[in-house]
């Protein structure tokens, strides 16, 4: 009977293996392709990027406030004692400085005018003039154009830094997928290699009870512990698959679909690990914290709130524009439109108290001392994470040597009690015991060399570093 049931465990054993090896002509993708798939076929990314070319219409729109214009302007009395017919049709440049816009104008009239209507007056061949018209106080230095243009300038580059900042939390939650993924796979790999040597061990054992050397006791002893094994090989494969399925949001194919990852995909021979951190790549990092991409965002936004600040102090100025034109009429016509006209014209204009823009002033200057607070809070933030996440890089270290060691004994000590037990001096039970051991040790092994790799992960992650890694394959 025991032999039937040994026989069927091989078997089962058998066919569980010949399948592992049908799966493991497929190779995972190692850190460096994920990062790259992520990056250019991931829909999230290119909604992302499309938010960008949003900003990059808007800062064309911001600057379309300073296309030239053509202007036209007909009147015509048709009817009445007096008739007469006036055009006129302007170029309008508009110009950055001083809210200068310069004026090309050519006008021309026709008819009997009344004499508050002398103005439209030309000669038979028409006026033509040019002439410039700016602004001497308000809107001399900034105005509600120049700053939609800026502040679209810095809505991209403040843009720019929040991409960074979802782009670098978008990989480190794939990445942190892929490691949940890695360890079940390293887990699996462990487990399938002690059945391995446990398979070779039974033929020995079988043999022995066979020729009467051993009690079958013994054996079912050791099928016992095989169950046991094959139980925890189970339950990794299930965390495996769970895992390969998780992965599969971040891992897709040129169309933009998920890819459901192999469970019994073979592991690469190296995932090329691109994230080592070191005693002098940790001063890096830290000072890497200066250029966060969140303090980015905050100083980008102070920027806005500084241009919207001068023009709210552009505002409290009186309004003091003007305008200077040479006119020179053509053909034939009264003498006196047969000169060359210089034309200057001042607007002067100011808002008694001018409360609306005070108020907005000390608004605007309220929420800059609020920004610069924010900014104060992020970077203290900031910097206690990268702290956090160093010391636990440092115990993850320390952990990973002392798991290894571990390990490493529980070998020694396996093969020691082995050793034993073939020599008579100890049973089956010590020793199903010290290989059980050693799984666990194996396994506590794997999960603190996966742990470093997530700690080095996370100091990456703090200081918004995951993007800068070469995404490579």
């Amino acid at each position: 009977m025991i032999n039937r049931r040994v026989a069927a465990l091989l078997t089962v054993f058998s066919l569980m293996v010949s399948a592992g090896n049908l799966q493991a002509e497929e190779t995972l993708p190692s850190v460096p392709a994920l990062l790259k798939n992520m990056q250019r076929y991931h829909p999230y990314v290119n909604v992302l990027n499309e938010k960008n070319t949003q900003l990059n219409w808007g800062l064309q729109s911001a600057q379309s406030a300073f296309d030239p214009r053509i202007e036209q302007d007909i009147s015509s009395r048709v009817s009445g004692y007096y008739d007469g017919t006036a055009a006129a049709q302007r170029y309008v440049q508009p110009l950055g400085e001083m809210n200068a816009r310069l004026i090309t104008e050519y006008r021309v009239a026709a008819g009997d005018f009344p004499v508050y209507e002398q103005q439209y007056d030309t000669l038979s061949g028409g006026e033509a003039s040019v002439g410039v018209a700016l602004s001497l106080l308000q809107n001399r230095d900034i105005d509600q154009r120049r700053t939609g243009v800026a502040n679209a300038r810095l809505s991209i580059q403040q843009y720019r830094a929040e991409y960074e900042l979802k782009l670098n939390d978008f990989l480190y939650k794939g990445l942190n997928h892929y490691l949940k993924w890695y360890e079940a796979s390293l887990k699996v790999s462990a487990v399938k290699s002690l059945l391995e040597t446990l398979k070779q061990r039974r033929v020995g054992l079988t043999t022995r009870v066979e020729r009467g050397d051993l009690a079958e006791v013994i054996l079912t002893e050791f099928e016992a512990s095989v169950m046991e094994q094959q139980l925890a090989l189970a339950q990794l494969e299930q965390t495996q698959r769970a895992s390969a399925q998780a992965l599969a949001y971040f891992w897709r194919n040129e169309q933009g679909q998920s890819l459901v990852i192999n469970p019994g995909a073979q592991l690469p021979e190296s995932i090329d690990w691109p994230f080592d951190v070191g005693a002098a790549s940790v001063a890096q990092l830290r000072n890497a914290i200066n250029e966060h991409p969140t303090l980015a965002v905050i100083r980008t936004e102070q920027d806005i709130m500084t241009n919207e600040n001068r023009l709210a102090k552009n505002q409290l100025l009186p309004k003091l524009d003007l305008k200077a034109l040479v006119a020179r009429d053509m053909g034939s016509g009264p003498q006196s439109l047969a000169e060359t006209e210089g034309k200057i014209g001042l607007t002067f204009s100011y808002t008694l108290g001018n409360r609306k823009a005070e108020a907005e002033l000390g608004k605007l200057e309220s929420e800059l001392k609020v920004l610069g607070y924010e900014y104060q809070l992020a970077r203290d933030q900031l910097t206690q994470q990268f702290e956090q996440a160093h010391a636990y890089w440092q115990q993850a270290s320390e952990v990973l040597s002392l798991q290894q060691q571990n390990a490493r004994l529980a070998v020694q000590l396996s093969r020691l009690e082995r050793a034993r037990f073939d020599a008579g001096d100890s049973d089956m039970f010590k020793l199903n015991a010290r290989e059980s051991g050693v799984l666990k040790a194996k396994l506590k092994a794997i999960e603190a060399q996966v742990g470093l790799l997530a700690a080095e992960l996370r100091l990456h992650w703090v200081v918004a570093n995951v993007t800068a890694i070469p995404a490579t394959v």
